[in-house]
């Protein structure tokens, strides 16, 4: 197995947090996976340790982050079943409100976007 740094670690983890984010921006594609699937992501990803990479993230994108934990962890509550149902999601205020934040998540996340997965970046000092 191919040992990596720590940083190109959390360069990887940015990006997967990019995807989740982005599936979490569409109601519908949060139906196609279902609801415990998305909470399980979720908590496969989150939460992070930013002092092993502090660069990678941003404060503006940290505070996101923990916006969307919190945001997500009010959906997982307020569901108490499994459902594929996209009518469902959309009529749930805890799982809209994550969704609306997820888009705005994302633009914070765009404005340094995605790096590498192979190389480290070089980060101004």
């Amino acid at each position: 197995m191919e040992e990596i740094s720590r940083q190109l670690l959390y360069q990887r983890l940015r990006n997967r947090l990019i995807e989740l984010l982005d599936m979490y921006s569409s109601l519908d594609d949060i139906a196609t996976l279902g609801a415990y699937e998305m909470i399980e992501l979720v908590g496969d990803l989150l939460p992070l340790d930013y002092d092993e990479a502090p660069k990678v993230f941003s404060e503006k994108e940290k505070e996101a982050i923990s916006k969307f934990t919190e945001l997500a962890k009010n959906a997982a509550d307020a569901t108490v079943e499994d459902t594929w149902s996209v009518d469902w999601f959309k009529s749930s205020d805890e799982w809209v409100s994550v969704s609306e934040f997820a888009k705005q998540a994302l633009i914070i996340f765009h404005e340094r976007g995605r790096y590498s997965e192979e190389h480290e970046k070089v980060f101004a000092t």
